[in-house]
Order: C-alpha cells, then structure tokens, then sequence
C-alpha cells in the first residue's frame, strides 16, 4: 500500500511540510509537539483503532492546508491493511457536489441554464404535465422519486449490481411526481442521475470522463474517479464493514455501477484540494462557486437549507457548508467552516460510525473559542425521572395518528409505558410527571392532554429537534379473517412492472412482493402499514367492500399505484 500524504504537485507537497507537521511511517499526519488538539481527536475515534475493527481517515484543514490527518482501524479485515490517509474510500452521497459541479460548469460554458426543463436533454422522462427543471433536480425539490427505493419496491437488493441503464429504465416508467415541481423538499438520489444523464447528453462524454478532464485533472486529484463499473480494480481501497450481531464486523457487499448520486472515490487529501477550490476558485472560478452555495427556495417562497449538493447552516453561531453520505458500510462528510477557513473530513469504512457528528466533535476542539456556548441540553438517560402507580398509565394506552397512516402506539410492558411508531421498534418511556414521559434512548419529550373521556386520553404533543407534532387518538378495530378477505387479491404496478399479492394469513393480512414478504398492520380505515421498503398502503374500495386498487407511500416514494388484476393459472386452462 502506497503511504504518502503528497499527491499529484510538488508545491502541494511541500506547503504540507513547511507547514510544520511530519509524517509518520504510517502515512499519519501528526504535530511533532503532541497537542493536547489532536490526542482530545485520537480520543473521539479510539473504539475504532483495534486491529478487528473497521475505522476511518481524518483530515483536518486550515487555510488550505491539512494540519493533522490519520487513519484508524483497517481498511481491510482480510488482509490486515490499515486505514491511512493514503486509502481510498467511496464516498456515497458526498459525490452529489462533484455532479452538481459538473452541470455549473455547462451552464458557465453556455451550454445548459439551470432553468432548462429536464427533458429538453431527457425526452425520454415522462411528461409529468409541469416543467422538471435542473435547478429543482439539483435541490431536491423535483418530485421525482427515489431510485433507490424505487429499485427496492420492485425486488431488487442493494447488493446486487445496479447500473445506469438499471436506473434509467426505472425511472423512465414513472408516469407520477411524489408533489408537483417545487411544492416540496424531499431527497431524491433520483434527480442526480438524470442529471448525470444530462452532463453525457450535453457535454458528448460520461460523468466520469467529465469530472476527470474538468475537474480532477486541473485540481491535481490523481487518487478520484466515479466508478461507473463496481468490478474496476481500485488500489489501496478501504473495503465496507458494519457491526453483525455478535459484535463482530462483517463485510457488506457494494456492487453501484451508477453515477451521478454516489460511487465517486477518493481520498483526504484529494479532497482538502476539492475544499481549498470553494476559495480560490482555481476551477470554475469564486462566482460559480458562490451561485453553488445559494440555497434553494419552495414555491412558496420559503428557503431551504439544500443548496446544490451542499447543506447550508450553522453550528453554535457559525456557518458550515456540508454534505455526508452512506453506502452499505461507508459513512462520510465533509464540513467547511468558510468564514474560519476550516474543514474537517472524514471518510469511514465502519458503519456504526457517524462521521456528521464526529465532524462537529473535533470543530469543537479546534473551534472552542470561536463558537457559541454549546447549547445545555440533558441526555435522556439523566432528565428528571418519578416513580409512577402504573394504572395511572392505563389512559394513555392504545392507539394516536401523527399523519394518515403514521400510528403512535402505547402499550404497558412491566409496569413502563412503552411507545411504538409504525414502522418503528418499541421504545420504554420514563415518566417525568404523572403526564410527561421522555424516550430512553432518543431526545425526545411526550405529553398527554386532558381531559380523560371515558377513562382514555385523546390527544398529545410529541416534542423533538424544537418541533412540536400533535397526536389524536384513534380506534384501529381488529379485523376479522372475513373482513380482511376483500382486501386480498394479486395487484400489478405499471411503474415498477411488478405483482404484489395480498393476502391473509391467521388472521393477519400480508403481502408479498418480489423477493420478500411482509406482514401488514392496520394502520387507519382500509390502510395497513409495513417496515421498509413497503410502507403504507392505503386501499380503494367501493361501496360493495371490493378493493381494486392501493397507492404506496414510502418515505421517499408516494402515490404508487397498484390495480387489482387477474391472472388464470396455465394449468387451470
């Protein structure tokens, strides 16, 4: 394995050296002195540094230059190869940037406006009746749905190979928008692979020859390419592991042969050339970089924190540029602070990691003067906590919508009031008064109302993230196996192209789709719901009790419509 921060110029190279820090026989950037700054990191990534664990690569930049980066854990569990800032790592979500950097630079060439409708590039997209333009493609405020889930409704597994014609054809078929063009923000992986389409329509050459003549090449990043074929050979590549259920990391197959949304690899120190551009504007030039970074706006007016593949905010009184992804067992994020002219990236082959958070933990040490206090907040486990009789909780027990067909349910287990959301795992609730309950494991605080009909409570406020969502208490009646009987039947989606069947089992309805099975619980009047990918279905039956037809909604999928269809077994001729 090559071990070397200095990739691509000599002057690179050398400002990294005169800057102060060596490098270590392992690759690792480090100060000679030892900062107490860099042990306090060590310290956020030690779980992950055992020779049977998975890790990652920390890069942490100053005014252009890496001041301290190293590697943790193995990037390969087989072979024994350790994480360095030489490794390469896929990089999931974070390659939205890169696409969408890719469609800025048309559109300075002349060649595109953002304001283009889609399919004056993609006439092959359906015509939704309203203009997709490349600016709500680039926002996620499109409406188109995801591919992912898409691929997943119709049978297939993340694991197996996925490819761009794969994709196109899937989404091709669509013939709805989750909302009209606009209305709404909701990530869409979708809309940065019709836009990878567009930069090949456009520009006459593939995503990855695009970015690699445009972008790597003039930026000096010698270790970053899109993967448009999973079976390329990548040297020196951090493979993907996660946690199985004895603790042990397992490997965790990614096969994407798909570009656009993710599948772009790289390394730290490729990657500190990519931030130090969004200030000289080496490539592109500081205008287009700026317009890249203006967040998006609603119909409505209304401003979104998405700009184009970047997320604009603020942290404890700064603002941030940044973006993470997740991929099978790779986690990843970049974080810029612009006005200090510090980022922190950190790329991971471990999935429980959560790099978003680390990335913030170490601007907390390297940024502790300059940031607001942090705000005070208890962890669940340390609010405040009574004793309650548990028939003061017999009240609050049954059943509360959120949204149509999102179920809040209470139930007593061992004397605790227990909450579980459709969907969901059930989590025990700690009682802080006689009517306010906090999660154990999430930040998080219920409260029921008054007055209490009939011996039950009818509604309550869940308070989250400084939002506060109402609850409404509603009577979901067991069905019988007769009245689930009209709900059963063989279902065809035209989007998908695939039959799902319902039917009922002891009792309880399930369906059954390409490759799985799932049980449905009833969810509200003639709606059932199901863990990922199928979600909520909600039935359309006429006055007679016939049910001829169900619309899915999946997260990031909705209004997928299924029709009742009949199918004559051959033997049955």
């Amino acid at each position: 394995m090559v071990r070397n921060l200095c990739f691509g110029a000599t002057l690179f190279c050398l400002a990294l050296l005169l800057a102060g820090p060596s490098v270590a026989k392992d690759g690792s950037l480090s100060p000679r002195s030892g900062s107490s700054k860099t042990q306090a990191v060590d310290r956020l990534f030690a779980q992950w540094t055992k020779p049977d664990t998975a890790g990652a690569v920390v890069a942490i930049v100053q005014d252009g230059k890496i001041i301290y980066s190293r590697g943790y854990g193995m990037a390969n569990l087989e072979y024994d190869e350790p994480n360095t800032p030489a490794t390469v790592f896929h990089l999931a979500s974070v390659s939205k940037q890169f696409t969408a950097f890719a469609i800025y630079l048309l559109a300075q060439d002349g060649k595109l406006s953002l304001d283009d409708d889609v399919r004056k590039y993609l006439p092959q997209l359906h015509d939704f009746g309203k203009t997709v333009t490349l600016r709500e493609l680039l926002h996620h405020t499109s409406g188109v749905r995801d591919q992912w889930n898409l691929l997943a409704l119709g049978g297939w597994r993340l694991d197996d190979e996925i490819t761009d014609a794969d994709v196109s054809r899937l989404l091709f078929r669509q013939t709805e928008l989750n909302f009209p063009p606009g209305d709404q923000f909701l990530y869409s992986n979708s809309g940065y692979t019709l836009l990878a389409m567009v930069v090949q329509r456009v520009s006459g050459m593939p995503l990855p020859e695009f970015a690699q003549k445009r972008i790597f090449q003039p930026l000096g990043m010698t270790h970053t390419h899109f993967q448009a074929n999973y079976r390329l050979v990548v040297k020196n590549r951090a493979y993907s592991y996660a946690p199985g259920d004895d603790g042990r990391y397992k490997y965790i197959a990614l096969s994407y042969s798909t570009v656009g949304p993710s599948s772009l690899f790289s390394t730290v120190g490729d990657l500190a050339r990519w931030d130090e551009n969004f200030y000289s504007g080496q490539v592109g030039g500081r205008a287009l970089l700026s317009d890249m970074q203006i967040k998006g706006k609603l119909n409505n007016g209304k401003e979104i924190p998405y700009a184009s593949g970047l997320i604009i905010e603020k942290y404890r009184g700064l603002n941030t540029v940044s973006h993470s992804g997740g991929d099978a067992g790779y986690r990843t994020n970049i974080l810029r602070f612009p006005d200090q002219h510090f980022s922190v990236i950190v790329l991971a082959n471990a999935g429980d990691m959560d790099p978003p958070d680390l990335s913030l933990r170490i601007a907390d040490i390297y940024l502790k003067d300059r940031l607001d206090p942090a705000p005070a907040k208890l962890a669940p486990s340390k609010k405040p906590q009574i004793e309650i009789d548990p028939k003061l909780l017999d009240p609050y027990l049954g059943d509360y919508e959120i949204a149509p067909g999102v179920i809040f349910t209470f139930t007593r287990e061992n004397g605790q009031l227990v909450s579980q959301v459709t969907g969901q795992s059930k989590v025990p609730l700690l009682a802080a008064s006689n009517t306010r309950f906090h999660p154990v494991t999430i930040d998080a605080d219920i409260e029921f109302d008054g007055p209490v009909v009939s011996g039950k409570v009818q509604s309550g406020v869940i308070h989250q993230g400084g939002q506060s969502v109402r609850f409404k208490r509603i009577d979901i009646p067991l069905l019988t196996p007769a009245q689930l009987k009209p709900f059963e039947g063989k279902f065809y989606s035209d989007e998908l192209g695939v039959i799902y069947e319902i039917k009922e089992k002891d009792g309880v309805l399930t369906v059954g789709y390409p490759r799985g099975e799932m049980a449905l619980q009833p969810s509200g009047k003639a709606m059932f719901a199901a863990d990922f990918p199928i979600g909520l279905l909600k039935f359309n039956c006429d006055e007679g009790g016939g049910c001829n037809a169900f619309t899915l909604d999946s997260g990031r999928v909705q209004k997928l419509r299924f029709v009742k269809v009949a199918i004559t077994p051959i033997a049955a001729k």
